[in-house]
C-alpha cells in the first residue's frame, strides 16, 4: 500500500525530517514553552484563536507573558493573529484588532511584533510557533491547538477546576506535533508568505507597533537533514491571498481523498468537524471493502454545524455521515468520562487521521468543505511506519484504556471499537467507562 503525495501542494514531500506528535495541549504547550524558554534568535506565531487569560502549564502566564519574555531576551517576535469579521469578532476567544487590544499591549509596553490577517467571512485558521528561524535549531509546531485554557488539558482529562460544569470547551483533547529537518523551512516560507502579505497591516490597530512593523526577508535555504522521516506539509489557501501562489492551494483536501482511497487495513480519524462530503463517500468505498473506519469526534459539537443544516453543502455531509452508519464496520465514538455529579463530555478539538501504520496527519484542518475551500489551514502528513505505529499506540491507549501497541493496527482499531460499544453500553447503566470512548449514533450527531 502506497500513499500517494499531492501533486497540487505547493511545497514538496522532503526527506530527513523528525516527526514528534503531542497529544493534548498540556504535553504540547509544554513543549512549546520549553522550546521558546531554550531560543537564541527567533519566535514566530500564527494565532487563530485566544483567550487572553489562559495560562500555560507549570506556571508559565499568559501569551502575553510568554512573548514578552522571549522579547526581553533579545528574541524576535512576531504574532500573526487572525482578524475575524462577522460574528466571530465579538467572541471572548478571539484577539482583534481594535483600540481595546492595543491599549492592552500599550499598558504591558509589549516589545514584540504584530500583524493582523483577514480572510473575509473565513477563518485564517493555522496554528503554528516557528522558533530560531534559520538556524541549525530551527523548530516548529504544526497542528490544531487553540491558545485557551480548557486546551491545557492533559492525557488523564482529570475535571477541570475552572469555568461551569461540563461547559463544551472546558476540558479539551487535541493534537500538535513538533517537527525538525526540511519541512520547517516550508513552514518558515509560509510563515513569511503571510506576515510579508498581511491584510490589516496598514489598517487603524492593524499592526503592533503602529506603523512600526518590519517585512520578512524570503526563506532562501532548506534545513538540515533531523531524521528520517519523509513529510510534507498541506495547506488550504483562497486564489488572491498571496503573490507568490496567486490559484490558491488545496493539497489537504486531495491528500486526504487520497489517502482514505489507498487504505487497506484500517482509518483512523479525530476531528471537530466530520462532515465533508466528498471525504464521506470516499469512506464509503473503502466500507465496502470490509475495512473498519472509527471516527472520534465530539459528543456535544460546536452549535453552528446544527445551526448550519440548511447550508447544501452541510446537508450532504450529514446524509453521507448517516451512510456510514449503514456499515458493521463503522463506528463513531466520542469521549467523555463519568464524575461523581454525571458524565462530562471531552471536547474533541484534534484534526488528525492515522491510515494502515504508515501513514499520519495533523494540522488545522477540520473535515468539512469550508476548511478545504475557504479557512486558511496547514497539516503535515508523514510516511513513517514506527512514529505512525508510536502516534496510533498513544492515543488508542488514552482514549480506550488499554494496551494497544501489542496489536497490529487492525486489530488495535477493531479492539477500540469493540471498547466503544462495550462503554456505550455502560454509559446507559451510569457506569465508569473503560479509558474514554464510547460509541455515538451517527444519524443523530451534531442536530
Amino acid at each position: 500500500m502506497v500513499i500517494p503525495v499531492p501533486d497540487s501542494a505547493f511545497f514538496p514531500s522532503r526527506e530527513g525530517n523528525v516527526i514528534t506528535p503531542l497529544i493534548d495541549g498540556g504535553i504540547a504547550f509544554d513543549q512549546i514553552a520549553s522550546t521558546i524558554e531554550s531560543a537564541t534568535s527567533s519566535l514566530w506565531v500564527c494565532v487563530a484563536f485566544l483567550e487572553t487569560e489562559a495560562t500555560f502549564p507549570n506556571g508559565r502566564g499568559t501569551f502575553f507573558d510568554l512573548l514578552d519574555d522571549a522579547a526581553s531576551r533579545g528574541l524576535d517576535v512576531r504574532a500573526l493573529i487572525w482578524q475575524p469579521e462577522g460574528p466571530s469578532a465579538e467572541a471572548d476567544d478571539t484577539l482583534c484588532a481594535n483600540a481595546n487590544t492595543a491599549e492592552i499591549l500599550a499598558r504591558r509596553n509589549t516589545q514584540w511584533q504584530a500583524r493582523w490577517d483577514a480572510v473575509g467571512i473565513n477563518c485564517q485558521h493555522q496554528k503554528v510557533w516557528f522558533i530560531d528561524a534559520g538556524t541549525p535549531n530551527e523548530t516548529a509546531f504544526v497542528g490544531g491547538i487553540n491558545i485557551t485554557q480548557g486546551s491545557m488539558a492533559n492525557p488523564t482529562h482529570e475535571e477541570p477546576n475552572f469555568g461551569e460544569r461540563n461547559e463544551r470547551y472546558s476540558n479539551i483533547h487535541d493534537v500538535h506535533c513538533q517537527i525538525q529537518g526540511p519541512i520547517t523551512s516550508d513552514v518558515h516560507q509560509n510563515f513569511v508568505m503571510r506576515w510579508n502579505n498581511a491584510s490589516e497591516q496598514n489598517k487603524e490597530h492593524g499592526s503592533w507597533p503602529k506603523n512600526k512593523t518590519k517585512d520578512l526577508p524570503k526563506a532562501d535555504k532548506i534545513a538540515s537533514n533531523a531524521g528520517n522521516i519523509k513529510a510534507q506539509i498541506t495547506r488550504s489557501i483562497l486564489p488572491g491571498l498571496y503573490p507568490e501562489m496567486p490559484d490558491g492551494e488545496n493539497s489537504v483536501r486531495q491528500q486526504y481523498l487520497e489517502a482514505i482511497a489507498a487504505a487497506e487495513n484500517y482509518v483512523y480519524f479525530e476531528n471537530q468537524i466530520f462532515l465533508s462530503r466528498a471525504c464521506l463517500e470516499v469512506i464509503h468505498g473503502v466500507l465496502e471493502k470490509g475495512i473498519p473506519v472509527l471516527a472520534l469526534v465530539p459528543a456535544d459539537p460546536m452549535p453552528e454545524l446544527s445551526a448550519a443544516r440548511s447550508h447544501p453543502g452541510i446537508a450532504a455531509g450529514y446524509e453521507a455521515l448517516e451512510k456510514c452508519g449503514e456499515y458493521p464496520n463503522f463506528c463513531l465514538a466520542a469521549p467523555a468520562a463519568l464524575r461523581p455529579w454525571g458524565y462530562e463530555e471531552i471536547y474533541v478539538h484534534s484534526k488528525a487521521a492515522i491510515i494502515d501504520d504508515t501513514w499520519a496527519t495533523i494540522g488545522s484542518t477540520n473535515l468539512v468543505f469550508s476548511s478545504f475551500q475557504g479557512d486558511t489551514e496547514m497539516n503535515v502528513s508523514f510516511w513513517d511506519n514506527l512514529t505512525t505505529r508510536t502516534f496510533r499506540t498513544q492515543l488508542f491507549d488514552e482514549h480506550g484504556g488499554f494496551s494497544s501497541g501489542q496489536y497490529d493496527g487492525r486489530e488495535a482499531l477493531e479492539e477500540l471499537i469493540k471498547i466503544a460499544h462495550q462503554n456505550r453500553s455502560k454509559r446507559e447503566e451510569n457506569q465508569p467507562l473503560q479509558g474514554f470512548i464510547y460509541a455515538i449514533d451517527p444519524k443523530n450527531w451534531a442536530k
